[in-house]
């Protein structure tokens, strides 16, 4: 019997250090830039390391910077986003490691280039909007609850990466082992933008309760939850609803 429980104490050490260890390579999963779309034509300086993206209707006095899921190529909301968003220049900038870009992403890593970029962009247009997917989202709500924002779209969204995290892998002390915890919940104090959430009614990888934490924290901020009726996480944006909208928020 101590033998078991020692095997069972020795096992239960081992899977948590290898969650310690390879935690990034679960959350982060950088995709390469695709050229299907149009060839990347901004780039930006942070921190000495240039990170590349795409810029959409140049020019225009309203500004949208998009920040894109764990696994999602950014790029392949061009076509969206040239069809309903035509009155805003849109700004669509990989992440370090994703999209070509050099780096490796890591949850500091990414707020202190999404507020360069910010700080870089905002002096160009009246206004700036930020939209957040999944992932995006937490930093979505860290800029927006640092920065002046006209409008906050949050895609799929959750209450903190530490929490989705608890929900699946709750035989491990994750508050103590994970390094980047997208906090989201806690900054939307500070938050003063007009906000918009939409929600899959299907989402497998965000748990609806980590989504309705979230809002729950929400006052006047919060303008509209929109529920994307049959949508799951990945295919949202292949939605009437969603593109509907998206129109309506950014009107």
């Amino acid at each position: 019997m101590k033998s078991i429980l020692i095997t069972v104490v020795v096992l239960y050490a081992l899977f948590s250090l290898t969650f310690c260890s390879l935690q990034r390579k679960f959350l982060y999963f950088p995709q390469s830039a695709s050229d299907v779309y149009g060839e990347m034509n901004i780039s930006f300086v942070v921190d000495d390391m240039r990170l590349n993206g795409w810029m959409l209707n140049k020019g225009q006095p309203k500004a949208l910077i998009y920040y894109g899921g764990n696994a999602e190529s950014v790029e392949a909301n061009i076509p969206l986003f040239e069809a309903v968003l035509s009155r805003y220049t849109v700004y669509l900038i990989p992440y370090r490691g994703y999209g070509n870009n050099a780096g490796t992403p890591a949850e500091q890593v990414l707020y202190s280039d999404a507020v360069q970029i910010y700080t870089m962009i905002k002096d160009q247009h009246d206004s700036v909007s930020l939209m957040g997917r999944s992932l995006g989202s937490g930093i979505a709500t860290y800029v927006a609850a640092n920065r002046q924002v006209d409008k906050l779209i949050l895609v799929t969204p959750f209450d903190s990466i530490e929490n989705v995290a608890k929900d699946i892998y709750w035989m491990f002390p994750v508050s103590l082992l994970i390094k980047d915890k997208f906090r989201s919940s806690e900054r939307v104090k500070d938050i003063t933008a007009q906000t918009y959430i939409f929600i899959a009614e299907k989402d497998r990888v965000i748990p609806r309760a980590r989504t309705d934490q979230l809002i729950a924290q929400f006052t006047d901020q919060l303008v509209e939850v929109i529920v994307v009726t049959g949508a799951g996480h990945n295919t949202i944006s292949q939605s009437s609803d969603y593109v509907s909208g998206l129109k309506r928020a950014l009107d």
